[in-house]
């Protein structure tokens, strides 16, 4: 009986150090391919694609930044929503938008541990200002509105007429719906709109 209960903690505490282990390994990896991203994003060149990343250097040149300083959020936003791109970063969630015309998205995942992604969208508050970067303009925006939705709401999406808006989505940390995050374009590269 001795010897099984032995076994049995054995066994246990092996299981409990791999489940440890396993988001401990993706943070790692995770932060490899963050690493990876900004070092081709320092590295432009003229190379059709960046050594160490699946980016070209045009994909590259389009990266932009998103920054919140309430929540102290400053993250890359990728042109394309693909899995392996949310992985990484935020990304855009329709083609051929421009920062500072109609309603600009983005997406990102909530993040489990840390600062990561969108973990603390739901934190920010009616009156914060977000800061696009582009590499030659700043979109500045005041948040408007904050409300949770369902998956299936996508016409928050949508453009509105005569405005100018950045609208960001996240998960709930149930998973079941979705924050949605708007403001409105107050200011571009110091000019009030």
């Amino acid at each position: 009986m001795n010897k099984t209960r032995k076994i049995l903690g054995v066994m246990l505490l092996l299981t409990g150090l791999i489940l440890v282990s396993i988001p401990l390994y993706y943070e790692w990896q995770h932060g490899r391919e963050v690493r990876a991203l900004e070092e081709a994003l320092s590295l432009i060149s003229d190379y059709e694609q960046v050594e160490g990343t699946s980016f070209t250097t045009d994909e590259l040149n389009a990266v932009l930044e998103l920054e919140i300083p309430s929540i102290e959020l400053k993250q890359k936003v990728l042109s394309e929503t693909t899995e392996e791109n949310l992985k990484l970063a935020l990304t855009q969630l329709k083609e051929n938008q421009h920062p500072g015309e109609g309603n600009f998205a983005i997406a990102g995942h909530r993040g489990y541990r840390g600062n990561r992604h969108f973990s603390r969208l739901p934190d920010v508050t009616i009156g914060d200002e977000v800061f696009l970067h582009t590499k030659e303009e700043t979109f500045v925006y005041k948040v408007t509105d904050i409300s949770i939705i369902e998956p299936t709401d996508v016409d928050v999406l949508d453009d509105r007429d005569g405005k100018h808006e950045i609208t960001m989505i996240t998960c709930t940390r149930s998973g079941k719906q979705r924050v949605a995050v708007r403001g409105e374009l107050v200011e571009t590269n110091g000019q009030k709109v």
